[in-house]
């Protein structure tokens, strides 16, 4: 249908608009304290620049709830001033179709931005972290396609890939005499980081070389003293907003397999996996703009009303993911909390509006 077609376009635009302005508003900040951080290692502005930067994908999903109520009132408050929302109206189309026309723009939307949160915010983000961490950490640490290696004097360690994007498998370690002659090797299937820095090696392979010649240890387990530095180990130890669906899923079960917490993972995981219900919930919030007669109030005052909002529901989101952190809420429950929150509202809003 043209009309629906109409108002999803309008949707979009009102939506990229406060995206566009608030994920330049974030990233200015980000760089703020990015710049601080340059002339450490081999950190420079342009380094700070091209990290921001990766980031962006990732804010994309963080503001896009913000982005469709803030763009969707700005968009609807623009159509009633113009009396095009009126002569919709008497065109034929009701309330209740002209909300319809925007869940639809707003779940195809969401749909994709899922696919991002899947494919390209964790690899455009963990490459910033990745090449941020690898030039403040200097020449000792590289982390390339083919896995991450490090050195101390005489001992080098390569990790081949990490399980769920944060557990090392495939570690091997070697250390040489001062001959240049082997002296040690061991191979590890996977490491658990301990809080303390250390590594629990898992199915612990150890070959030495001495005068009398090779001897060869097998073990279930064996904890090595790392010699990674702080920065180092962020190459391994990547943050979660970073990874994608699957490895924040993954992750938080080999979490919980070990009896550690996993709440941090599985909340990031429900509030990227339900972003289609998180902005769907937004439009019944909007039905308000829509029956709004055109002088009723001001174009201006819509504008804020919507901003309002929008912060609100930020700062909600927040704090209740907090709360819910710190009470060991089920991450389901607490990333759903919000967009109920939202819901309720609308549904108060609605009957205190609704002609009696």
């Amino acid at each position: 249908m043209i009309l629906e077609r109409y108002l999803g376009s309008q949707l979009l635009k009102g939506y990229f608009l406060v995206l566009l302005v608030l994920v330049a508003l974030f990233c200015f900040f980000d760089l703020v304290d990015e710049l601080s951080e340059v002339g450490k290692g081999q950190y420079h502005t342009l380094d700070a620049f091209g990290y921001v930067f990766a980031t962006v994908p990732s804010k994309l999903l963080e503001f896009s709830p913000v982005g469709i109520l803030i763009g969707g009132g700005y968009a609807l408050a623009g159509l009633a001033r113009r009396g095009e929302i009126l002569a919709m109206r008497a065109a034929g189309m009701s309330a209740a179709q002209i909300a319809l026309a925007l869940l639809k723009a707003t779940l195809g939307l969401a749909l994709g931005l899922v696919m991002v949160a899947q494919f390209i915010a964790p690899r455009s983000h963990q490459w910033g972290v990745v090449h941020r961490q690898q030039a403040l950490a200097g020449e000792d640490a590289l982390r390339t396609a083919h896995g991450f290696w490090s050195r101390d004097l005489k001992r080098f360690m390569n990790v081949a890939a990490l399980i769920h994007g944060r557990v090392p498998s495939g570690i091997r370690v070697l250390e040489f005499g001062e001959d240049g002659r082997l002296l040690e090797f061991i191979h590890a299937e996977r490491a658990d980081i301990q809080p303390d820095g250390s590594w629990l090696l898992h199915q612990v392979t150890v070959k030495r070389w001495r005068e009398d010649g090779l001897k060869t240890e097998l073990r279930p387990q064996q904890k090595w003293l790392s010699f990674l530095g702080p920065e180092q180990l962020k190459l391994l130890e990547l943050p979660a907003e970073t990874l994608s669906l699957s490895e924040l899923w993954g992750y938080a079960r080999h979490l919980r397999a070990r009896g550690q917490q996993a709440e941090s993972y599985a909340l990031l995981f429900w509030q990227r996996t339900l972003l289609p219900v998180s902005m769907a919930a937004m439009i019944p919030l909007l039905i308000p703009w829509i029956e709004l007669r055109p002088r009723a109030f001001g174009f201006g005052l819509q504008v804020m009303l919507a901003l309002l909002l929008g912060v609100l529901y930020f700062l909600a989101v927040q704090v209740i993911g907090n709360a819910g952190l710190l009470l060991h809420l089920p991450a389901l429950l607490t990333a759903l909390a919000p967009t109920v929150a939202i819901l309720l509202l609308a549904t108060g809003v609605r009957i205190r509006t609704k002609p009696r």
